[in-house]
C-alpha cells in the first residue's frame, strides 16, 4: 500500500533556507527603500545625492523586492 502524504504537508513549499533568507530580507528592504523614495519625492528630501528626482531609488528598490519575490517557493 502506497503511503499518502498529508494534504497540508506541501504548504510550506520546497524552498531552501537560502531562498527563505533572501525572501525575508530582500522584500522588506525593497519596500523600505521604495517608501523612502516616495517620501523623498513628496517632501523634497534627498536620500541619494546623485538621484535628486528619486526615480533611480524607486526603480532600484522595486528590482530588489522582485528579486526577493523570485525566491518565494
Amino acid at each position: 500500500m502506497k503511503e499518502r502524504s498529508h494534504p497540508l504537508r506541501g504548504m510550506r513549499g520546497t524552498g531552501t533556507t537560502r531562498d527563505r533568507a533572501l525572501l525575508y530580507t530582500l522584500v522588506p528592504l525593497g519596500m523600505v527603500l521604495f517608501a523612502l523614495g516616495v517620501v523623498g519625492a513628496r517632501t523634497g528630501l534627498t536620500v541619494l545625492p546623485f538621484d535628486p528626482h528619486h526615480i533611480g531609488l524607486q526603480v532600484g528598490s522595486l528590482v530588489v523586492a522582485f528579486i526577493g519575490l523570485r525566491h518565494w517557493k
